[in-house]
């Protein structure tokens, strides 16, 4: 699984980013969850949220060439561990031209949505940084990279939930 767990000291990434948060009535500092077999996380936590590069994994047996695939099984770029989002859910492509992000719902089940706006199924929509995306239940943020900066160092100014900022 292709994904890194946010922490004030990781490596950057160079390209955009989905960022997985646990809802705040979900979230615990003491929640347990259980690892993947690699050893990542596979849903986030309030401590430490999920984030999923936006590129093609190498040497994964994905069909499909035109974009980020975004789904529940292994065959897809972005693997989305929650039983509200569908086997292959739906795909994000660049513009290489316009340099502009855009989504598409793949016929999933329970929707994609932006914002608020469900999309109809194969209709692209562009989407830019900061964007608020539904995958299913599960709800991310797509942030380019000066943006995922940004978040990363918010949470290290503001330590850990319930602590007081280090400022």
């Amino acid at each position: 699984m292709r994904q890194l767990v946010l922490k004030p000291n990781l490596p950057l990434v160079q390209v955009p980013v989905l960022l997985w948060e646990a809802p705040p009535q979900e979230s615990s500092p003491d929640e347990d969850w259980a690892p993947t077999e690699t050893g990542y996380k596979t849903r986030p936590s309030a401590a430490d949220p999920l984030v999923f590069p936006l590129e093609k994994v190498p040497g994964r047996a994905n069909p499909f060439a035109m974009g980020i695939t975004v789904g529940r099984v292994e065959t897809n770029d972005v693997i989305v561990d929650d039983a509200s989002v569908s086997r292959f859910h739906a795909w994000l492509q660049l513009d290489e031209r316009k340099q502009q992000w855009s989504l598409c719902d793949a016929e999933s089940k329970n929707g994609t949505f932006l914002g608020t706006q469900r999309l109809s199924a194969n209709q692209k929509v562009l989407i830019s940084d900061g964007a608020q995306l539904k995958f299913g239940e599960a709800q991310m943020t797509f942030l380019l990279p000066q943006s995922l900066v940004k978040v990363i160092r918010q949470r290290g100014d503001a330590g850990p939930p319930g602590q007081a900022s280090k400022r």
